[in-house]
């Protein structure tokens, strides 16, 4: 039986010997996991014809991609050269990722600065809207994950989000980071009812969303103002994997989880291991 969620790595597993994105495709299938995203963190530096045989490796191996735009991706700035190198930056992310055979782009969405909540909801609406025109007329079939942001200064909490997508339609989703949630305080996430209050929302206001959700996990350490660093699983339990997995087995929940802990792979697999053991825990009832 295929699995109703994927899981996989934020980048090549660390338990490969290789160091190309295709091997780290490859090293995925091989530890049974079944999705990986290409990290364009620091620029998409992936050649057309790397992409394309990453697709043909994806395909073979079931593996589903999906890649993380440039972090230096702000689409309130007022700044003209520094809006149009955020557009370029995710519109290069998305058609790599795209010839890649991936199916989203995740990107975080900008920053406040001196701007209200919702003037900077009207600058980055703008801004994807352009952005997402520009992806019809390029016939780049793909969609744009806003991830939820993990510091107060930034703007991209789960309600923004979630207003961008139902302004600008499946095309923009949200990409819900758990432990940005706890850690900039949108919700504190404690255990299976908070999880359910998240995706009881998502459903609410987003539909058939819950039926394709993409999310990042990990733990997370945190202050007053929000996100500090990422934990391995089993550091602090903020916020707590078991009660997700659980949640996901018992909801019919459909998605892909993509592991940013430091450990990756490794606990990517702990996730992977805790839904199948939750999912067979609800078929001996």
């Amino acid at each position: 039986m295929v699995a109703a969620i994927r899981f996989g790595p934020a980048g090549i597993p660390i338990q490969c010997e290789g160091s190309s994105s295709r091997e780290g495709v490859e090293c995925c299938a091989r530890l049974g996991l079944s999705a990986m995203e290409l990290e364009f963190v620091q620029g998409v530096r992936m050649k057309d014809d790397s992409a394309r045989e990453i697709c043909l490796a994806a395909k073979e191996r079931d593996v589903s991609l999906s890649s993380h735009a440039p972090y230096f991706v702000n689409l309130c700035t007022p700044d003209k050269v520094k809006l149009a190198a955020s557009r370029r930056h995710i519109l290069e992310s998305a058609r790599v990722t795209a010839l890649a055979g991936g199916g989203i782009t995740v990107f975080h969405p900008g920053f406040y600065l001196k701007l209200s909540p919702n003037e900077a909801f009207d600058a980055a609406r703008r801004a994807l809207l352009d952005i997402v025109s520009e992806l019809e007329t390029r016939n780049i079939k793909i969609r744009l994950g806003a991830e939820t942001v993990g510091k107060r200064s930034a703007f991209g909490g789960l309600d923004e989000n979630i207003r961008l997508s139902q302004d600008l339609g499946k095309t923009v989703v949200p990409a819900i980071d758990f432990a940005h949630l706890h850690a900039r305080g949108d919700f504190r996430i404690r255990g299976e009812d908070d999880y359910r209050a998240i995706f009881g929302l998502l459903e609410r206001e987003l539909g058939d969303y819950v039926r394709s959700f993409h999310c990042h996990f990990s733990e997370i350490n945190y202050s007053e103002k929000g996100e500090l660093n990422h934990f391995p699983l089993g550091t602090n339990n903020e916020p707590p994997f078991r009660p997700f997995m659980k949640v996901l087995a018992e909801s019919g929940y459909s998605g892909t989880v993509i592991c940013e802990t430091p450990k990756l792979d490794i606990d990517a697999l702990t996730l992977m291991r805790e839904y199948e053991s939750a999912m067979g825990r609800k078929g001996a009832r």
